[in-house]
């Protein structure tokens, strides 16, 4: 999150309710000396930028008096911060988290964490959705992590837009007319048609990275065989390459000055996203509160984001680090975290809580945990391994290659298939 988003949190969250507003939580908590010791009272959270919120924080020091609690934001690289740690084996914290992307290499390292079931886990498992907690365990069954937060995927649309041009404006009638890709690709050609220089999609990669996630696999399988020449990725990019030929394509890179005048502009009127999305079209387009709704995009919702906390080994005291882990993240203070910051809750009781079921204001007062609630309920478990984004990067490359300079779009799938294999086979991934 960078400063515009962190003061635009500040000077929102008041006014617009429960609302997801930032990729990251928000938190005034003190860095601290990013160190786990001190006296046997000191009990320290490790978090990035910008951690849990005063809220939560409060909720925790007043449930454990007897404990000395801190929350330590480590900047730069969280990941490469713990695993340098790990390595020393000393200044460990009593909980850390791992971010959502990270999860998949540290299932590889879990000899750093405790096993969670070993503490209690399994009493609370059912407390969560079943497929956010399946990221978390390990092939041999350990539990390294509680979720924080997920990602489930929806379409924000600006139903003002779509009103002037003739189109579904409200969310149940636009969710029933584009309930396929060639649905909603037919829509972008109708807006286009009334609207010129409008576009239903913001780039070919936003399509590609939704429709294979829906596929419910990836690009390398559990076996650890790469799979990302079979039909599910091949689909997923003849699609992206269907938006690009329609001519509904904005072409426009993500967090990118023209990306935000687009969307200010109202030429993006419609983008996926995650519930922390909100926070990018807030920050882009301040101008345009409450003139956009969100409802559910074609095909299945698909997670994008969502972290953990964990229990280094070597934490001085486990089971006290289990009870506080499992206190930060109960259904209330999850609804706590989604008021403060829009991270969406993994823990499905929180939904009907009234910091996550109100109305926001940006979006036309509509009540967004509704749709996010139900997209949550769909998403399918995806295997995700360590070197997972380095195999995919090449086909992301080349799609940007067929946007940008009308590369032919089956010899850029064939140099995206030999680029991902070469990774995949210096990464130690089976290539058939």
């Amino acid at each position: 999150m960078d400063i515009s988003r962190r003061s635009l949190l500040g000077a929102s969250a008041l006014t617009l309710g429960p609302v997801a507003l930032a990729l990251t939580g928000c938190s005034t908590g003190k860095s601290g000396s990013a160190s786990g010791g001190g006296s046997d009272k000191d009990f320290v959270l490790w978090t990035w930028p910008e951690g849990f919120s005063e809220d939560t924080l409060k909720a925790v020091k007043e449930q454990f008096p007897d404990i000395n609690f801190r929350q330590n934001v480590i900047g730069g690289d969280f990941k490469q911060k713990l695993t340098t740690t790990f390595s020393a084996g000393s200044g460990l914290p009593d909980i850390t988290g791992v971010k959502g992307e990270d999860i998949a290499f540290f299932l590889s390292k879990t000899d750093y964490f405790e096993d969670l079931n070993e503490l209690g886990a399994k009493d609370i498992k059912g407390d969560y959705l079943d497929w956010k907690w399946q990221q978390a365990t390990s092939k041999d069954g350990k539990q390294l992590g509680i979720p924080i937060d997920i990602g489930p995927t929806a379409l924000f649309y600006r139903f003002d837009v779509f009103e002037e041009a003739g189109l579904p404006s409200e969310p149940a009638e636009l969710e029933a007319a584009i309930r396929s890709w060639d649905e909603y690709f037919e829509l972008g050609k109708e807006l286009i048609a009334k609207k010129p220089d409008t576009y239903l999609i913001r780039n070919t990669a936003s399509v590609f990275g939704t429709a294979w996630r829906q596929a419910g696999k990836g690009f390398v399988d559990e076996n650890g065989t790469f799979i990302g020449d079979q039909d599910h990725i091949k689909k997923a990019w003849d699609l992206a390459i269907a938006a690009n030929d329609a001519g509904i394509n904005g072409a426009l890179a993500a967090q990118t000055t023209d990306s935000a005048a687009a969307v200010n502009a109202g030429r993006l009127p419609a983008d996926f996203g995650a519930s922390w999305h909100l926070a990018d079209l807030m920050s882009d387009a301040p101008d345009t509160t409450g003139k956009w709704h969100v409802c559910k995009h074609p095909g299945e919702a698909v997670n994008k984001g969502g972290s953990f906390l964990t229990v280094p080994k070597g934490a001085k005291d486990p089971k006290k680090s289990f009870e506080v882990l499992s206190f930060i993240l109960n259904a209330k203070n999850q609804a706590l975290e989604y008021k403060h910051s829009g991270n969406f809750p993994a823990a499905p009781e929180a939904h009907a809580m009234p910091e996550v079921d109100g109305e926001v204001e940006f979006l036309g007062g509509q009540k967004a945990a509704e749709v996010f609630s139900a997209a949550a309920e769909t998403v399918r478990p995806l295997y995700e391994d360590p070197n997972s984004e380095a195999v995919n990067a090449p086909f992301y490359a080349e799609l940007e290659q067929v946007e940008s300079t009308k590369k032919d779009p089956e010899k850029a799938w064939s140099d995206a298939v030999t680029a991902a294999k070469r990774i995949a086979e210096q990464s130690g991934i089976k290539v058939n």
